[in-house]
């Protein structure tokens, strides 16, 4: 099993279909099918393995003799539009939007009647046909290995472009090798959209289940080891992205410089929504401290937060007063390309292992302005992928 994101259309909340996905761990965002281009042009929103439609043939679709549905023709202009998308239309991490994976889901009684019309328009523009059948698996099985074609033929792409390409624990990484990736640009990637600053790193396109058991194992080693210091840590999350924001909800950007009249705050990371980005509580602030510093102190009859936490909510209550200050709203945008007042605050700290789960949630209940996060439940969300 691998780890897919999904835009699909012609299914909406709560389908079979789209459960299905997620309990696979699967990232899902729907988007109806009359808004998909305009949400891809804007690049940076949305991230991608591949489009998948859902196409209903039922009995409207029938007539005698069977007629070609106006319907057919509407999805084959869709498809165009999309392999028609500007080269440097990319995703945040540089893969081209007109290159990504496109797959018809067939489905409904009077499907058998436009299959041949189906298979024509997946030809024409690159797409996989398949039929759905009463069991999800076989869909399920086609799309994932539609997506391991693709993430094949992206590093194919990087190795084409002079990349390092390397397969290394159940993970397929790349580095860059003769040019920066600004000079990149081959049938699936685009060096220009590319905002990750992976110069001197090398960044995972593809891992396995047994991928993400190595990761997490070297993450476990870290948060266990008494020495473990937050530089390593933030370098840790840099290389692994998804470890904090999976993918599915944000993007890890880290230490953006927030310039003020004073002095320059560089919070650790900054978490931006992937969908409803306009939203500022989709946001987050996140800083790191270190896993084995306590929660909480003071007797069992007065317990608090400990001094480790305070101060860590003191400093995250300074961006806050940043982000809503007026005065920084244009470097907000300069820094960020979004207009941000509210975003959540956080701060990743500590063990839950070593602490009371309902005096910590009581005690959080008196800061409710700052969340505070453990290192066990990231690792333990990972766990879960590979359980």
């Amino acid at each position: 099993m691998i780890l897919v994101q999904l835009i699909v259309a012609g299914r909406e909340e709560p389908s079979s279909e789209i459960t299905g996905f997620r309990n696979r761990g699967w990232a899902v965002h729907l988007l109806p099918a009359d808004k998909l281009t305009a949400q891809l042009e804007l690049g940076a929103v949305l991230f991608a393995d591949a489009i998948v439609f859902f196409i209903d043939m039922n009995e409207h679709a029938l007539a005698s003799p069977p007629t070609f549905p106006v319907g057919i023709g509407g999805q084959e202009t869709l498809m165009q539009q999309v392999r028609r998308l500007p080269h440097s239309c990319a995703m945040l991490d540089g893969r081209k939007w007109n290159g990504i994976p496109i797959i018809m889901v067939l489905a409904g009684i009077a499907a058998p009647y436009y299959r041949e019309e189906f298979h024509r328009l997946a030809a024409e523009d690159s797409a996989v046909l398949v039929d759905a059948e009463t069991e999800f698996q076989p869909t399920v099985n086609m799309i994932e290995r539609a997506v391991r074609d693709y993430r094949q033929r992206l590093l194919a792409d990087f190795s084409n472009l002079g990349c390092l390409v390397t397969l290394q624990h159940g993970r397929y990484r790349v580095g860059l090798a003769l040019h920066p990736k600004e000079d990149l640009e081959g049938a699936l990637y685009y060096g220009l959209g590319d905002r990750r600053d992976w110069q001197g790193k090398y960044v995972t396109v593809d891992r396995d289940l047994y991928g993400i058991q190595v990761e997490v194992e070297q993450f476990e080693v870290l948060i266990n080891h008494p020495e473990t210091a937050e530089g390593t840590l933030q370098r840790f999350f840099e290389e692994h992205p998804y470890f904090l924001g999976d993918l599915q909800s944000s993007l890890p950007l880290p230490h953006v410089r927030l310039e003020h009249a004073s002095g320059l705050y560089i919070p650790d990371f900054i978490l931006k929504p992937i969908v409803a980005y306009q939203r500022d509580t989709n946001w987050r602030v996140l800083d790191l401290k270190r896993p084995n510093a306590p929660l909480l102190a003071g007797p069992a009859n007065h317990v608090r937060l400990s001094h480790d936490v305070t101060q860590a909510i003191a400093q995250l209550r300074d961006y806050g007063d940043y982000f809503q200050n007026p005065e920084n709203a244009q470097r907000i945008v300069d820094a960020l390309g979004h207009r941000l007042k509210y975003p959540e605050l956080a701060v990743l700290i500590g063990r839950l292992r070593d602490t009371d789960p309902e005096l910590l949630n009581k005690a959080q209940s008196r800061e409710r302005d700052v969340r505070i996060v453990t290192y066990d439940e990231i690792l333990q969300h990972q766990q879960r992928l590979i359980t």
